[in-house]
């Protein structure tokens, strides 16, 4: 069964990166609910609760702080300012969770997740779909060192609040509030009439 959930992970990733942009909104979720079908996992197995809210809310937190503090710093508001979002108030509160968080918060950390830990523990579950995690972001390889460290992180959460609720709240608050932090800056520049403010 593991073999067939990662061939069908496999699917969708070549579909992101070669099917039509418009189409990722729908196949996230999409490809997620066929995940866990084809898993046999139950979507409470899958982690498809609304268990540890209070992790929720301290990943949210810690990011938010993080963002916070980046943008204190000289360098990281030019580093936020420096990247481009078209309608970004759309692409945050849309596009992150549609097209990417809710098929890899399933993939890797509800159905890919629980199939190791059966087996394996949850240790070992952690440990190998953060490195999934990481190879799924290739060719960037200093994505894929930051997002396998985001991987173990994102499973202890799953592990530490029973679900994907922790997880799936951390992984949006660090994309999305990143683009609307990076927005923001742009359009508070001076004489930066990018588009970047427009939803």
């Amino acid at each position: 069964m593991l073999i067939v959930v990662i061939l069908l992970m496999a699917v969708v990733r070549v579909w992101n990166h070669r099917g039509p942009v418009r189409a990722q909104p729908f196949t996230g979720p999409l490809a997620a609910i066929l995940l866990v079908t084809v898993s046999g996992l139950t979507p409470a197995e899958a982690g498809l609760t609304l268990s540890g809210p209070g992790y929720a809310v301290g990943a949210a937190l810690a990011v938010a702080a993080g963002y916070g503090v980046v943008l204190l710093v000289p360098a990281g508001r030019h580093a936020l300012a420096a990247r481009h979002y078209p309608a970004p108030v759309r692409n945050a509160f849309l596009g992150v969770p549609l097209s990417t968080v809710i098929f890899e918060e399933v993939a890797f950390r509800g159905v890919l997740w629980t199939l190791i830990a059966a087996d394996h523990g949850p240790g070992w579950a952690t440990a190998s779909t953060a490195v999934l995690f990481g190879l799924w972001h290739l060719p960037d390889r200093g994505e894929v060192a930051f997002t396998t460290l985001a991987g173990v992180l994102l499973s202890v959460l799953r592990h530490l609040g029973g679900g994907l609720l922790a997880p799936f709240v951390l992984h949006w608050t660090a994309n999305g509030l990143g683009i609307l932090a990076s927005a923001g800056l742009r359009r508070s520049r001076p004489g930066d009439s990018g588009g970047a403010g427009k939803c």
